[in-house]
């Protein structure tokens, strides 16, 4: 029994110190897809095109060639590298000033500026520099009853749906899991929703951890599910976010 109490701590305790490192990869591999869909695949095909141009050659060959000798993370690179040099230009002062202009000429599209505002509205709200304005952390029964997820409220709910239900209805974003900067928003009854001592922060590691990192303050002890093994490491986690 000693051997196999030993075996299982041990095994906790390494999935802990992993599992924060399976989770950024499993972001930043999200991120990396996006871009090789929406952009590395293009560069790809430019060089592709210019080394037909170059070469004479024809354009399959160039093709299995290009991809033969595993090249095609080429286009991503250039990808995150142009990503970096256009968001620092947009962040100057003259970038700003010259993306302002894009951006008015956009807003003139007609179905362009019915998307457009409500993404920059979330871009922002996840993005900006000043502290992010949720009211609170709550809890809801979504999407059924009986089974609880973290949210956080945003403002009031709609007046028509308020009026009609007799209720006041609060907004609340229920994010997802492990990628919190996309999820529903709900609106549910004042009273429906459970307030929860936790900071922002703490919140939006519990759900980045996948339950994993857990507030002191919101364990459930021994009885829980987490293991006594890997309280301390746990705490030390949740430390790191407090002042």
């Amino acid at each position: 029994m000693g051997l196999m109490h030993g075996i299982k701590g041990s095994f906790w305790r390494g999935l802990a110190i992993l599992l924060p490192a399976l989770l950024t990869l499993v972001v930043l591999k999200f991120g990396l897809s996006l871009l090789d869909e929406y952009a590395g695949q293009y560069v790809n095909k430019a060089i592709m095109g210019i080394a037909v141009l170059v070469t004479g050659a024809p354009g399959d060959e160039v093709r299995t060639w290009y991809y033969g000798h595993w090249l095609g993370w080429v286009g991503t690179v250039a990808a995150v590298i142009g990503l970096c040099v256009v968001a620092y230009f947009v962040g100057t002062f003259i970038g700003a000033r010259v993306f302002r202009l894009l951006e008015h000429g956009v807003m003139h599209v007609p179905l362009v500026k019915k998307i457009y505002p409500s993404a920059k509205q979330v871009s922002e709200f996840f993005f900006a520099e000043r502290k992010v304005d949720f009211r609170r952390v709550v809890a809801v029964e979504f999407p059924r009853q009986g089974m609880w997820m973290i949210g956080f409220v945003t403002g009031q709910g709609l007046k028509t749906l308020s009026d009609k239900g007799g209720r006041e209805l609060m907004s609340v974003f229920v994010p997802f899991t492990p990628a919190p900067v996309t999820g529903y928003v709900v609106m549910v009854a004042k009273e429906e929703v459970v307030d929860l001592p936790m900071s922002v922060d703490e919140a939006i590691q519990f759900l980045i951890s996948a339950g994993v990192i857990v507030p002191r303050a919101q364990r459930a002890g021994p009885a829980g599910l987490m293991p006594p093994d890997l309280e301390p490491l746990a705490a030390a986690e949740t430390s790191t976010t407090r002042p």
